[in-house]
């Protein structure tokens, strides 16, 4: 059967080489291509679970919200949570508990689905807040395919609490702002007064 490669000459060669090689080549780039298509597709459906802080002030009461949500568009199974350094009470009494999520374990999370957690509200608001508390995040995605169905994702990042921006009932985020807007609401007040005082006057 090899018996005739025995007899090729140079010009046999490198026609052969002429006509393999670059189908070779593209076997290769278009088994690299599906790959990379298949990645991005699946990176696309990922899963992105993430834990933000909420201060804000509501009904005369300071409170403080961790949120944990899932930002993707598939399922992700929460396999542990770190918080480092653990949130502490400023006074050693704490009726809330406020590392809750670090007890998640398997725990599924669906896309948009979020799940608030109140870790210090009114005079239980005596959290010790620090300029960099860190925040890891090991999760799971199964995207249901026959092959790479499963990968593990973490996610690690700090938040600042000290400067974390506090937002009032009504949305804003500054006492300055909300001060400008009652001063101008007292403003036109006192303008619909003077009007209706000159009014009775000039009867």
């Amino acid at each position: 059967m090899f018996d005739i490669f025995n007899k090729f000459t140079i010009d046999n060669w490198l026609v052969l080489l002429s006509i393999g090689v670059p189908v070779i080549i593209a076997t290769i780039s278009f088994i690299i291509n599906l790959y990379a298509k298949f990645v991005d597709e699946r990176e696309k459906n990922r899963p992105i679970i993430f834990i933000s802080l909420h201060k804000h002030h509501e009904n005369g009461f300071f409170n403080t919200e961790l949120k944990i949500k899932n930002y993707g568009s598939s399922i992700g199974w929460i396999k542990n949570i770190e918080i480092t350094p653990l949130f502490e009470s400023e006074t050693g009494r704490q009726t809330l508990d406020p590392n809750g999520f670090t007890k998640f374990k398997n725990f599924p999370l669906a896309p948009n689905q979020e799940i608030i957690s109140l870790i210090a509200v009114g005079e239980d608001a005596t959290i010790k807040y620090v300029t960099d508390r860190k925040f890891t995040i090991t999760y799971e995605a199964n995207f249901g395919t026959k092959h790479f169905s499963k990968k593990m994702y973490i996610d690690s990042y700090s938040i600042d609490e000290k400067n974390y921006p506090t937002t009032y009932s009504d949305g804003h985020y500054t006492e300055e702002y909300r001060l400008k807007k009652l001063n101008e609401t007292i403003t036109d007040q006192n303008r619909i007064i003077a009007k209706a005082v000159d009014k009775v006057i000039s009867k």
